[in-house]
């Protein structure tokens, strides 16, 4: 039986893992603290393609990842509760990652969408008043408009994780090592065979996979196999349990905002990520976490004065470029890698993908134009 190691429990691990495990490999998932601990739980995890539509590519291997999320929580029946879908409504100054269109008119974007199939309405302050009763009723002003995507949700990361690893273990005897840390990656004549931890232990195994995402270089213990990062800080906090409901995920040009379970809202905001150091401490006091409860006040009437329960802090792992990196390293057989920006959106995808290509040779045709040797080949 082939043995795989599989570094971090985020979200992208726990698909990996979760697959070769279906598969019949004997895993073992190494995290080097708690599960869903990391830039897993730090996210707003919107799921969706609308986003990359100036990229043919991007565009496909988005929208294959989110046929992936579908495909696996109808495998998990009942227990697959970690995807909603209550739709995602984008205001136009909201700021689209996909940069092409990001200061285009909004009939620009919803023709392209409309080209290409994807469900997109526009709507106006009275379809918004509709839509989320509770708003400002100038959230929209007159003559503005959005765009509705009805079939969009988001996933709550450590639910998904958490069911991933449970069913890798109770169903097909995956092994989980937690308080782990990887020191390095040990290699022999091309080959990764296994990895040393920081307590000194080797463990051995046929194939290994770096999930690690923004420690992904740390693990690996060489500066021969590490990709290149322009990592970025983001922070998000979370109210408490509130009686105002908020029937949609909202990405407006100050707020993006979703339910988070309990009643409880998430909150976070492109501009005050960019106000944030890599010393700062996530605190419910932090003012950036501050200044979202302020802007949830003014988005939310029902909700002025609210404060911030919580707030975490994450440094997301965003490759050289903004593109993912998913496949294997030039000269060492063995041995993969999966980092990138959105790694919520593609988890499911990235678990298939590596699968079938570590267990029956077929590289994923969506990762072609994303594979970690293009960093190697530009520094040759």
């Amino acid at each position: 039986m082939m043995k795989a190691i599989v570094i971090g429990g985020g979200v992208i691990g726990a698909a990996v893992a979760f697959r070769l495990a279906e598969a019949g490999t004997s895993v073992t998932l190494i995290e080097a603290g708690r599960i869903a601990e990391g830039t897993s739980m730090t996210s707003f995890a919107w799921v969706s393609a609308c986003e990359k539509i100036n990229s043919d590519s991007y565009y496909r291997l988005s929208l294959a990842a989110v046929a992936a999320h579908l495909d696996l929580v109808a495998e998990f029946g009942a227990a697959g509760n970690w995807y909603h879908r209550p739709g995602v409504i984008q205001w136009l100054g909201a700021g689209y990652e996909g940069m092409a269109l990001a200061e285009s008119p909004l009939f620009q974007k919803l023709d392209r969408l409309a080209a290409l199939g994807y469900p997109a309405e526009r709507i106006g302050a009275g379809d918004l008043a509709r839509l989320e009763p509770r708003l400002c009723p100038a959230a929209l002003g007159i003559g503005e408009e959005a765009i509705h995507y009805p079939e969009d949700g988001y996933v709550e990361a450590p639910v998904m994780i958490g069911a991933l690893i449970e069913a890798a273990i109770v169903r097909f005897g995956m092994e989980l090592r937690t308080q782990t840390a990887v020191r390095r990656l040990i290699t022999d004549n091309g080959r990764a065979t296994g990895v040393e931890t920081a307590s000194g232990e080797t463990l051995s195994a046929d194939v290994v996979i770096n999930c690690a995402g923004r420690w992904a270089n740390e693990v690996v213990g060489s500066p021969d196999l590490t990709i290149p990062l322009t990592p970025t800080l983001g922070l998000i906090a979370y109210t408490s349990s509130v009686g105002t409901a908020i029937r949609k995920v909202l990405r407006t040009p100050y707020l993006n905002v979703r339910a988070d379970g309990g009643g409880r809202l998430l909150l976070r905001a492109n501009d005050l990520d960019e106000t944030l150091a890599a010393d700062d401490v996530a605190r419910p006091d932090h003012p950036a976490a501050i200044e979202l409860a302020r802007r949830l006040g003014e988005l939310v009437p029902a909700l002025v004065g609210i404060h911030a329960e919580a707030a975490r802090i994450a440094t997301r792992p965003i490759p050289q470029g903004g593109l993912p990196c998913v496949g294997t390293l030039p000269g060492l057989d063995n041995y993969w890698v999966a980092v990138t920006h959105g790694g919520i959106n593609t988890s499911a995808l990235i678990g298939i993908a590596l699968r079938d290509e570590i267990l029956e040779g077929r590289p994923a045709p969506e990762y072609a134009p994303y594979r970690p040797d293009r960093f190697f080949k530009a520094a040759a």
